[in-house]
């Protein structure tokens, strides 16, 4: 029998002074028990989306800097902020330099953010440890996974939900898989397959299909690197159509809905993916709207992904406000 996971849920209802995104998050830490197995000394890494620049969207740092507190309380250290360099260097500068100065022009500033902003593959995106897969029909047999992540010995994933061409929902599968792995890793994953289709196209399900084994096969490479002290939290707030490595940004087409958090990056990437399709204009209008705007048929990921072994579909959740 499949093991049911519990998810957290903390909406974005009575929004006030007293009841900010920041208590709110707090609340989330708290009932989740988000840092509840982290002990004093421990090295803990806080993978997040940094916007690219162009992308207007990006989450404001007090998003990230609630989290990063809340690991410097229970770990007694600051936390690592990491975030992976983008695959195209639109603007034309040297790719660390570029990132650490997007960033820091968007507020992420240490004082900011509560920890240490760091590119996760080191400053050429290109450092890490190679991790084998416990599968017998691995597809890519290792995967290596950026220092940042695999050095620490904790991580919490935190992920600026949007929508994904790839993915279809851009969550904790994508973030805390496929962009923890090192800049060249990714490329392998992607063969070929053009993570930008500026032009709007949907790309092939097949090659989509191939592309997702290979990316969620990611998830179990992390997962062996950190012996599964992993967290996940996803941030359902200025949900675009576009994720945050594009070089712009469309108004964001669902409600702010809240943070969502569990220790299973399957079930609450599902319990996210039906916070989305059931809301205005999801399925009681006849259509599913991720796989309308993205043309992935995002349930057939999360069964890939439980497939994989990588967590499971079947999940709980605990509403708070």
């Amino acid at each position: 029998m499949q093991e049911i996971s519990e998810v957290t849920w903390v909406d974005a209802s009575h929004m006030s002074v007293d009841n900010s995104v920041v208590q709110k998050l707090g609340r989330l830490i708290e009932a989740a028990r988000i840092t509840a197995e982290l002990t004093e000394g421990m090295r803990v890494a806080l993978k997040i989306n940094t916007a690219e620049d162009g992308y207007e969207f990006g989450l404001r740092p007090v998003f990230y800097r609630v989290v990063a507190e809340a690991v410097r309380r229970a770990a007694g250290a600051g936390a690592l902020l990491c975030d992976g360099l983008k695959l195209v260097d639109y603007w034309r500068r040297a790719k660390g330099t570029s990132f650490m100065d997007i960033a820091r022009g968007r507020g992420y500033i240490d004082a900011a953010i509560g920890g240490s902003l760091v590119i996760n593959g080191g400053f050429s995106g290109d450092e890490g440890n190679i991790y084998q897969l416990a599968l017998p029909d691995a597809v890519l047999g290792g995967v290596e996974v950026g220092s940042a992540v695999c050095r620490s010995d904790a991580l919490l994933v935190l992920s600026h939900v949007t929508l994904h061409p790839l993915f279809g929902v851009s969550g904790a599968l994508a973030n805390g898989g496929f962009e923890c792995l090192v800049g060249r890793e990714r490329l392998r994953v992607l063969d070929g397959l053009d993570p930008y289709p500026f032009d709007g196209r949907k790309l092939p399900s097949d090659k989509l299909a191939v592309f997702q084994r290979r990316a969620l096969e990611g998830n179990l490479g992390v997962r062996e690197a950190l012996e599964a002290r992993a967290v996940y939290i996803n941030y359902l707030w200025d949900v675009t159509p576009q994720p945050e490595y594009f070089p712009f940004s469309f108004n964001p087409v669902f409600p702010n809905l809240g943070f969502l958090a569990s220790r299973d990056p399957v079930a609450l990437d599902a319990a996210t993916y039906a916070l989305l399709a059931e809301g205005p204009g999801g399925f009681r209008a006849g259509f599913d709207p991720v796989q309308e705007m993205t043309g992935v048929d995002f349930p057939a990921v999360l069964g890939r992904a439980e497939a994989l072994g990588v967590g499971s579909r079947d999940y709980t959740v605990q509403q708070l406000s």
